[in-house]
């Protein structure tokens, strides 16, 4: 009997352990949060803010709306609409797990209005930024 005791005392402590992660897989500090119909993303630029000609990462959280399943991971991109061309670099997203993401190899080329995209199960987000 004290043996099953101590085994649930361990299970309720580790379950009290990881409980604040429920909760965390939707939430980064200091992200822009991009809200659609099939699901929620959240993400910032490291470093912030954006600087001309050098290279950024993204770092991304994909939240499914209940019902809907991520069967793989999402795509992004930029472009400029006033000037209609993306970027001249192609950036790798690596899976973190818990729906977290990072994104490198970005480069915003030239200021201006540039557009990121963002696309999972077949819904596109979109987030307009001014770098100068």
């Amino acid at each position: 009997m004290e043996k099953r005791r101590g085994a649930l005392r361990r299970a309720v402590a580790a379950l009290a352990l990881f409980a604040p992660l429920a909760g965390f897989a939707c939430d980064l500090a200091g992200a822009k949060r991009l809200e659609g119909r099939a699901f929620s993303l959240a993400y910032r630029t490291v470093p912030a803010p954006i600087r001309i000609g050098e290279h950024f990462a993204l770092e991304i959280v994909v939240c499914p709306r209940p019902g809907v399943s991520l069967t793989q991971p999402p795509r992004a991109d930029a472009w400029m609409p006033e000037h209609r061309h993306g970027m001249n670099y192609r950036p790798e997203m690596r899976a973190l797990g818990a729906g977290r993401y990072r994104s490198e190899g970005w480069l915003f080329h030239m200021p201006g209005r540039w557009e990121f995209v963002f696309q999972a199960a077949d819904e596109r987000l979109t987030d307009r930024v001014e770098v100068e």
